[in-house]
């Protein structure tokens, strides 16, 4: 189980105090997928680095398994994958098989050249697997991210717009890799901005406005307050958008 208590983060812009995220709480229990939904500048991203340990809170703690990672973090660290916005993560002059070799090598996992091939395979980079990432496009950029976090079968999943740039084919084929990982009673957790993601993997929705929780709620129950006829995720979210830039 991963707790956030009263999590906060401020930056000091031109001399003036912003607080990103304010006081966020949260209980997020394995087999289920959390989503992150709000405006760009909501906080979303800045609690996932948070979380991943790239970002040091201005207060509050987290707390995996009875350990409050912001003091340590360093066996929660081999427990995560991690899919940063726009690949971030993903290093540019190795290749995808390196990139994923890589980055299971951190985890103490073994080479397994076949099972590298299999999810560089899956996510349609067979024929990029020995190009470097600098030459691929960004949207094959984010598979090799996408490849490097779901290989290492992580305990926690932090994936920040994880189907950016993705084409229909891989971004489908992304959900039910989430729906999978989830049976496997992991946390996930995840921000994005595709409705039909969230219609079809999300257990529960986090909606932040200027740093705070303005919803925690069931897909569902969004449909219901915001959803038109069509009872579609993708009608109520629009309306949903424009509540929150009121």
């Amino acid at each position: 189980m991963l707790n956030i208590n009263n999590l906060s983060k401020v930056y000091k812009l031109k001399g003036k105090l912003i607080e990103a995220v304010k006081k966020f709480n949260l209980d997020v229990y394995p087999g289920s997928v959390y989503c992150f939904l709000g405006p760009n500048g909501a906080g979303k991203t800045t609690t996932i680095k948070m979380l991943c340990g790239l970002v040091a809170p201005a207060t509050g703690e987290i707390v995996y398994n009875s350990t409050n990672i912001v003091k340590d973090n360093r066996e929660f660290l081999t427990k995560i994958g991690v899919v940063l916005e726009g690949a971030r993560n993903v290093h540019w002059r190795l290749t995808p098989f390196e990139n994923v070799e890589y980055f299971r090598r951190l985890h103490g996992l073994n080479r397994d050249i076949n099972y590298i091939s299999e999810w560089i395979n899956l996510v349609g980079l067979d024929k990029y697997k020995d190009t470097q990432c600098r030459f691929l496009s960004r949207g094959n950029q984010q598979k090799v991210a996408i490849a490097c976090a779901l290989s290492l079968n992580a305990d926690v999943l932090l994936l920040d717009e994880p189907t950016l740039g993705l084409d229909m084919e891989i971004s489908r084929q992304m959900m039910e890799l989430i729906i999978k990982e989830k049976n496997k009673n992991k946390i996930i957790i995840i921000t994005t901005h595709d409705p039909e993601f969230i219609e079809r993997t999300a257990d529960k929705i986090i909606i932040f406005k200027k740093g705070k929780v303005f919803k925690f709620d069931e897909p569902n129950k969004i449909i219901e307050k915001y959803g038109t006829e069509d009872k579609r995720f993708s009608s109520a979210y629009i309306n949903l958008i424009r509540t929150l830039n009121d």
